[in-house]
């Protein structure tokens, strides 16, 4: 995942620039998310079970990040709504 710059700037995910791209990720990252889940067993817990948990955590936090990132270029492109002050 590239680097997350300035929120002025707009550029959060150069990798995954386009909404398409992201949304690609995004299913490509659940599935992958799910096979990891399911290959994941509680019947030895070692470091190195505690190491995959914690991978399993950071990939599900990416995933979330880039459908923020969605539903923020999503709210973005709705044109602003005049509030009224009706009484």
């Amino acid at each position: 995942m590239s680097d997350k710059v300035d929120r002025r700037q707009r550029v959060a995910f150069a990798d995954d620039s386009s909404d398409e791209n992201l949304r690609g990720s995004i299913i490509k990252g659940k599935q992958a998310l799910a096979v990891k889940e399911n290959d994941f067993k509680w019947d030895n817990p070692s470091l190195s079970l505690i190491a995959s948990a914690l991978r399993i955590m950071t990939d599900q936090n990416n995933i979330m990040m880039k459908q923020n990132e969605l539903i923020l270029r999503e709210l973005e492109a709705r044109p602003a709504t005049v509030k009224s002050n009706r009484t």
